[in-house]
């Protein structure tokens, strides 16, 4: 329960709104953020975990368990506005969740800017 706690981070600035927890089972990244930013964050998902698998996450809504071409297997549940993404460690490699764990904080990087 500790190091659930101490690996969280929220982030509420103007309307967004970034959720992240790294537990010993699970990470898990959800958002609200500002519609407009929907095309940044479905381009840069492709170009980051997308196209290894032949995927485009470019206008898409999503919700339900996906697994690319590497075995990385998560939930993501995406649409204009939201997303959120949770990574069962146990499913996955280290660097399945190393991946999931850069894009997610790539992602932050266009929500917040």
């Amino acid at each position: 329960m500790l190091c659930f706690c101490l690996s969280c981070e929220q982030i509420n600035h103007h309307n967004v709104s970034i959720h992240v927890s790294d537990s010993q089972r699970y990470y898990k990244m959800y958002a609200h953020y500002n519609r407009g930013k929907a095309g940044n964050i479905d381009e840069y998902m492709t170009d980051e975990i997308g196209r290894a698998s032949n995927m485009s996450f470019v206008n898409t809504r999503i919700d339900g368990k996906l697994t690319l071409d590497d075995h990385t297997k998560f939930y993501l549940k995406k649409y204009p506005g939201y997303i959120e993404i949770k990574l069962d460690k146990e499913e996955n490699s280290g660097n399945a969740y190393r991946k999931i764990k850069t894009m997610c904080e790539g992602i932050k990087q266009i929500i917040s800017h």
